[in-house]
Parts: structure tokens; sequence; C-alpha cells
């Protein structure tokens, strides 16, 4: 055989068996950004469209819609709009696109998803007519009507309370989600504010936190590895998975 022939043929079979690999570089993931946000999209979150499959850990899709906005689909619970990502502390903050995310929590369901609430609470739903004066509650605007007013109870026992003294009846319950941050601390809480949900897989708290990014080893996406994100293609360290 030609020499010059023999020499193609080996360049293309170790083309072939290097592939995977070459395609797997960080060089192919470069962060993604939607609108004006002002955190970055990255691994293992990816923007469907704009950053390869492999870019993203399964169950961490986000679009970017025409108004520029991000969008998280939970599958038991629709689209959520994104406020912010914190990779360190492996934190994404949500929120009801239509403005209520306070109703968004009353049929949460986070099974089917790689996320879980940070810790929840459990508040006891009270609907009082707006003839009674409860100006020194705070009510939950979005999920209140002209004609009543619904109140968030963090004591059932005050609840109870209320509604065997006031016009105010016991119309359900509910546990949610409310970061520490979040926690109003009064017997009444607000509940139409963002969700913070978290994952524990992939855990790259500490890629973070070391200024790294994560992402796969290669295309077979078996293996993970903190990329340092500095110096493209330099590993800091390989993350067990």
């Amino acid at each position: 055989m030609d020499h010059d022939l023999k020499v193609l043929l080996y360049f293309l079979i170790l083309l072939h068996v290097l592939s995977p690999s070459l395609a797997a570089s960080p060089y192919n993931c470069p962060v993604s950004f939607c609108g004006s946000t002002a955190f970055s999209i990255q691994f293992p979150f990816r923007e469907v469209g704009q950053q390869q499959d492999m870019c993203g850990y399964p169950g961490f899709n986000l679009r970017c819609d025409k108004q520029g906005k991000l969008l998280l689909n939970l599958p038991n619970s629709g689209d959520f709009s994104v406020r912010a990502i914190d990779y360190r502390s492996q934190v994404i903050q949500v929120y009801d696109p239509s403005g209520c995310s306070a109703a968004r929590r009353l049929t949460l369901d986070l099974s089917g998803s790689p996320f879980w609430g940070t810790p929840s609470k459990n508040y006891t739903l009270l609907s009082c007519p707006v003839e009674d004066d409860m100006s020194n509650h705070t009510s939950v605007g979005c999920i209140s009507n002209s004609t009543h007013s619904t109140l968030a109870i963090s004591s059932e026992r005050f609840a109870m309370t209320m509604a065997n003294q006031t016009a105010c009846r016991i119309i359900g319950s509910i546990s949610t989600p409310i970061a520490w941050w979040q926690d109003q601390g009064g017997l009444t809480s607000n509940l139409d504010i963002d969700l913070a949900l978290t994952w524990d897989d992939p855990n790259c708290r500490e890629c973070a936190t070391r200024g790294g990014i994560c992402g796969y080893t290669n295309t077979t996406k078996q293996d993970i590895t903190c990329f340092d994100n500095t110096k493209k293609g330099k590993i800091i360290y390989n993350l067990s998975h």
C-alpha cells in the first residue's frame, strides 16, 4: 500500500478514536446568557437550542423565550421563570411567569425532577370577608379577591382560634418550601414569593467555590470533571459519578 495512503488511513482512524474526547472538550460548552440576566447558564444547566445536549445534566434544561425570560420546566408542575442561579450553594430561584407564585405553591409537585424544596413550612389557609378588619395580618394578595382575603397562618392553633372567633373559614392547608431568608417570622405570611429549589446530584459545590465549572469528561457522559474556568481544558479534579 502506498505510504501516503497508509498515513492517511492511520490519521483517519486516530481521529475517529479521539473524536469523542475532543468533542467533549470544555471549548464546546461555553456558558450562555438569556436576555438581561446577570447569571450564566452552565453545567449542570444548559440552554436548549444554544448549548449541546452534552453540556447539561438530565433534567436541567432551560429555555429562553422570545421576551428574553429564562424558563425551567418541572415535569409535574409546568413552567417557572428563573430569577437567579447560585452554583456554589446549588440553589435555583424561580417564580410564576403569570405573577402568582402563591397559587403555584398550592399544586407544586417536584417529583420527576432533580430538584427538591428548601425546608418546608406548614400553613393553614383562611378565607376572610373583606369587611372584617384584617389590617394587622398579611394577606396573600394574588389568591384573594374582591370579597375575601386569603391568609396563610403558620400556627394551626391561631388559625383555629380565628375560625372560631371571626367570620374567617379554613379552606385548606399547605406545606411549601420556605428558604431561611424568606421566613417572615409572623403568624401570617405572604406566600407570593419566589421558590428556592436545590439539587444534590451532580454535586459541583466545591468546584464552583474554587472558581471551576463542571462538565462531562467525554461524550459517553459517564464521568464528570471540574474544569478550570480560566484555563480551558485544564482539569482541577475529577468528580465521582
